[in-house]
């Protein structure tokens, strides 16, 4: 494979300039970074609001609308990989340590805040703490991902292009001149942020993994520093040997055995809480969902202060929008085989599923711990102690250690499974690809994961999560302009191609972009 050097060297130089700008000058770079992001926040917060409705609403229209049967790769080409795999890869890859923390955390977190649930009775309260939880990490959530998992992977398997990128995707609405040099921009964009994108979970998963070890094997706060060094290292030769392995034999595999430990861990504190509590309260919960799920889905507080959706739901899409690129590269290359509908579905409703499980269980155990007075944890969470507070929650367990160390190696292998997969998207978007299923070196995967890592060591060392989470979020700004696009391209290629009522395919050129053309056969 070639690589594209066009892509490759000015990613590369920005991220390198980031890593610079936040080993030498953290404080400046947090105060502009983070005024900039307020501001961009303030201004555009219903942007993300309303892509993400666009999202959504495409997601639907492409799992339920005409084209629902269409197959990447050809009506003849199987899926690669099992549905149970290829679902947990998508799930691990979005998920990444941010399930884990905010699975306990984010029922209590709500309420505590008082966003959202003034007035109500402390029960009620909790009601809506454990709606709003499951409206961040459900259907809308989901949704940024699917368009643009599409584009990509129609525009490589079905239409044969030579890159699995954004611009691709893009492709059939930008390959005039202007075009080349928007996708270009767009691309050196996605690449940061699919590289960067992760270091926010590493931001979030980091305190909870350092409390873990702490409090297993006894260990003093002067100790936390040599922790966490001791975490990367460790991290980072797991995540680079899954790299290095590839997807077959790393990255599947590293999910599999998430997915599995992650589901078994639930399923026990789902006994813990009691299952009839669990399913009553996930019964209501859902209840709530649909019911104010309009509601929910266009909510930006205009007249109020709108602390709680700037701090929340803003935050989360802005968030999920960084994900956008590294998400629909990596679905792409793992989808071939599988029709609009079965993508869609994937993503909307197992790994909604997947997460409202978390959610269920996690969440419940928090929320009940809260209530009986068993653990402190709106007060622990007023401290900023995630960590802590989660290290609380397991202490009122039996045999506590055992519990810790299991959800330290499923907090572990989540990050891990995130950060090689963001190698292996930033990889496959700076190469010229030779066929659609070839794959990027590994010595490109190892390059992008060394970036990742220098980032996050830097991160963990200076305590700049905060700086990186603000340059991702502006970041998202951008991503979520350009699904508009996507949805727009996506339609463009459809109509195209499937221009006769018998829905049989007919391009009689496909413009790559750079002068040449090429007849289509799908």
């Amino acid at each position: 494979m070639i690589v594209d050097k066009k892509l490759f060297f000015p990613s590369l130089g920005i991220l390198s300039v980031i890593i610079l700008a936040i080993a030498t000058n953290l404080h400046f770079l947090q105060t502009s970074i983070g005024a900039i992001y307020d501001g961009c926040i303030s201004i555009f917060g219903w942007l993300f609001i309303f892509a993400d409705i666009c999202c959504l609403i495409f997601s639907l229209w492409l799992m339920f609308g005409r084209y629902k049967d269409i197959r990447l790769g050809g009506q003849d080409c199987k899926p690669t990989f099992s549905t149970l795999a290829w679902s947990g890869m998508m799930f691990t890859t979005s998920c990444g340590g941010w399930l884990v923390v905010y699975g306990f955390l984010e029922p209590v977190y709500c309420v505590s805040q008082n966003a959202i649930v003034a007035g109500e009775s402390v029960a009620q309260a909790y009601e809506l703490g454990q709606m709003y939880a499951h409206f961040h990490w459900g259907p809308n959530a989901w949704a940024i991902y699917i368009p643009i998992s599409i584009a990509i992977g129609y525009a490589l398997y079905n239409r044969h292009d030579h890159a699995a990128t954004v611009s691709a995707g893009i492709r059939s609405i930008t390959a005039k001149k202007w075009g080349i040099l928007l996708g270009l921009i767009v691309d050196i964009i996605a690449i940061c942020c699919a590289v960067m994108a992760p270091v926010v979970s590493i931001g979030t998963g980091m305190p909870l993994l350092t409390a873990l070890v702490q409090s297993i094997f006894g260990l003093p706060d002067s100790s936390k520093t040599t922790i966490q060094l001791v975490i990367l290292a460790i991290w980072i030769a797991l995540f680079g040997t899954s790299v290095y392995l590839g997807l077959n034999k790393g990255i599947k595999r590293l999910s599999n055995i998430n997915v599995t430990v992650a589901f078994i861990f639930m399923g026990v504190f789902g006994l813990i809480v009691g299952l009839v509590q669990v399913f009553s309260a996930e019964l209501n919960t859902t209840g709530l969902f649909f019911q104010n799920f309009i509601r929910l889905s266009s909510y930006t507080d205009p007249y109020g202060s709108g602390s709680f959706v700037k701090g929340w739901t803003f935050g989360y899409w802005a968030c999920y929008f960084v994900y956008m690129p590294l998400m629909g590269v990596f679905n792409a290359k793992i989808s071939k085989g599988r029709t609009f509908r079965q993508i869609a579905f994937g993503q909307l409703v197992l790994c909604t599923l997947g997460c409202w499980v978390a959610m269920g269980t996690f969440g419940n155990f928090a929320v009940k711990a809260q209530m009986s007075g068993a653990v402190d944890v709106s007060g622990i969470l007023a401290n900023g102690d995630e960590g802590g507070a989660i290290v609380a929650l397991l202490n009122t367990l039996p045999v506590p250690k055992v519990f810790m160390f299991i959800l330290l190696a499923i907090a572990f292998i989540f990050l891990a499974t995130t950060m090689d997969s963001s190698a292996f998207a930033a990889a496959e978007m700076t190469v010229v690809q030779n066929g659609a299923d070839s794959l990027a070196p590994r010595w490109l995967r190892i390059v992008w994961a060394i970036v990742a890592a220098a980032i996050a060591f830097i991160v963990v060392q200076v305590g700049g999560a905060k700086a990186v989470r603000s340059v991702c979020y502006i970041a998202g700004l951008p991503m979520a302009i350009v699904s508009f696009i996507v949805m727009y391209s996506v339609y463009n290629m459809l109509r195209k191609d499937y221009r006769r009522k018998s829905e049989i395919p007919f391009v009689p050129d496909y413009d790559l972009g750079e002068g040449k053309k090429q007849s289509i056969n799908i």
